[in-house]
């Protein structure tokens, strides 16, 4: 059964409640799943949690599915509290984005393994979407199935966007949470893309174009159109707008929706010799993002990611990608 086509609407619902970030940690993270279980859910359970693989050690922050399995939540509890089994986890929410089970695990003895346990519990097989952040930190989302699973390329295409959805909100949920007072907005549009209100570094007319430009599209994926077509939906909505700001919705009096531009940017180390944005886009990569998925991420044209990505290697003396991300992964 291809995903994404019994209720394409529920996708952009999805969406939706990744960035309604008014509200804590834990009302969010559960509002994100159940909208994820009525996009995602094969009649097997979608689970999700919040994890920080900062540090060379695994911490699970929040763990929860819905309808799913009591063996299969006990036996993921029991995977991710494994010590032999940290590191491998660790590195898979460090460099993997979306993949099966047979994507994962390349040992075919250790795969089979993984199959025989969960065909006991009827299960055979699960997609990983992971929202992962260079500084560590990240939102996954699990979809059991009941059948071994081939993903077809647009499918992992649109899984991949929402990974990068998954990454960006939860990185602006952590921000405004632990901001004491009232986080300032840069620009305030209305629905239609009129621009309200501008700081100082949303005023330039390439900064009030792309807003402008973004606001029409994320407006136009929640409209009856968007909702038919989840592939053209989630193309349209960009995680970031100039790899810069993330847009949130804002309720005032009398329930008038206004659209605020929110400073979200992918924080990232490396080398002092590239620019912040150089940085960024090599950690993403250093992630297992593609060159389509960072431009996507970032709201960048893919021919800019692919000229910062060169650059990155010309400063640095690298010939190929897996020098340069290996290079500044280790710098970072």
């Amino acid at each position: 059964m291809p995903f994404f086509t019994q209720s394409p609407s529920d996708l952009v619902r999805l969406l939706e409640a990744l960035y309604d970030l008014e509200q804590p940690r834990d009302t969010w993270f559960r509002s994100v799943l159940k909208a994820a279980s009525s996009a995602l859910d094969r009649g097997t359970g979608v689970g999700a949690l919040l994890y920080d693989v900062s540090e060379d050690v695994l911490r699970v922050d929040v763990m929860d599915g819905v309808n799913v399995d009591a063996r299969n939540f006990e036996m993921g509890g029991d995977y991710h509290r494994q010590p032999a089994l940290a590191n491998t986890i660790i590195q898979a929410y460090r460099r993997v984005v979306c993949a099966t089970l047979a994507d994962q695990e390349t040992d075919p003895q250790a795969l089979e393994a993984m199959r025989e346990r969960y065909a006991g519990i009827g299960l055979g097989d699960q997609v990983m979407i992971n929202g992962a952040n260079p500084s560590g930190f990240g939102c996954v989302l699990y979809v059991f199935s009941s059948v071994l699973l081939d993903l077809a390329p647009a499918d992992r295409d649109l899984m991949t966007r929402i990974a990068a959805h998954l990454s960006t909100a939860y990185r602006l949920q952590r921000r405004l949470e632990l901001t004491v007072e009232e986080e300032a907005v840069d620009a305030v549009l209305k629905t239609d893309g009129h621009l309200e209100h501008a700081e100082p570094a949303a005023r330039s007319n390439e900064a009030r174009e792309s807003l402008q430009g973004a606001v029409r599209s994320r407006e136009w994926a929640r409209g009856s159109a968007g909702r038919r077509d989840p592939e053209k939906a989630t193309s349209a909505w960009k995680p970031l707008v100039s790899g810069r700001w993330s847009l949130v919705d804002r309720y005032e009096v009398g329930g008038r929706r206004y659209i605020t531009a929110r400073e979200n940017m992918v924080a990232a180390s490396g080398p002092k010799a590239l620019s912040p944005r150089e940085r960024q886009v090599v950690s993403l990569a250093g992630l297992g993002h593609s060159n389509k998925s960072i431009a996507y991420e970032l709201g960048l044209a893919h021919s800019t990611v692919r000229v910062l990505l060169a650059r990155a290697g010309t400063k640095l003396g690298t010939r190929t990608r897996s020098a340069l991300v290996k290079q500044v992964l280790a710098a970072g």
